[in-house]
């Protein structure tokens, strides 16, 4: 009972530091450095087949933002993100919701915009034989997470995050009197909302 009291003692000393307010100017502009990683959720149907998401993503973004006071800020993004064998430029608004004004704080933030084609490989994967992610499209991100401020200056942001992409998958509708050229080019496609799940580090300075 006695070493009970003693660890809920230390562990309420240790909140009482880490609830103290930071002391930071209510305004300022803020500059976030992050990557991302995530993996496809999901399944797309197809008029032939069903095709798993299996694509993974890899995102570097760079934020120029705004923070009104402790607890909101918005912002201006942009970025790289790296599927399997294709990539997209996003730029996306930001908007950011501080819940508490401490070292520790717990945030969610949300993007929106729209990404742009960086390059995209014509040939279709060996296994399902579609072509992820051809064209340009919205985009957007949602994540929760906390912020950690190492100093007046310099924050460490660890977030979970959810991210979608609207973009289109080739594929080939097989003619049975014509030859199977399925593996090396497509003759239809079709819209997709792509979903993916991860997690993002960034360092706000």
């Amino acid at each position: 009972m006695k070493k009970t009291l003693i660890l809920l003692v230390a562990t309420l000393l240790c909140a009482s530091v880490y609830a103290q307010r930071r002391p930071t100017p209510d305004r300022k502009f803020i500059y976030m450095t992050s990557l991302g990683y995530a993996t496809g959720l999901g399944q797309i149907e197809l008029e032939n087949k069903t095709v798993q998401n299996k694509n993974f993503d890899i995102s570097v973004n760079q934020l120029l933002g705004y923070q009104f006071n402790p607890y909101f800020q918005m912002g201006l993004g942009a970025g790289f993100d790296f599927w399997r064998h294709t990539a997209f430029i996003p730029i996306y608004l930001n908007f950011t919701v501080n819940f508490t004004d401490t070292k520790i704080e717990p945030l969610f933030y949300l993007n929106a915009g729209y990404s742009f084609k960086w390059y995209v490989s014509s040939i279709p994967e060996k296994m399902d034989r579609v072509v992820h992610g051809t064209k340009t499209g919205p985009m957007g991100e949602a994540g929760i997470g906390m912020r950690i401020n190492l100093n007046e200056k310099l924050s460490i942001v660890i977030a979970a995050c959810y991210k979608n992409q609207y973009s289109d998958i080739r594929y080939t509708i097989l003619d049975p009197n014509e030859q199977d050229f399925s593996a090396y080019s497509t003759n239809a496609r079709k819209n997709v909302l792509y979903h993916y799940a991860g997690v993002r580090l960034g360092i706000q300075y």
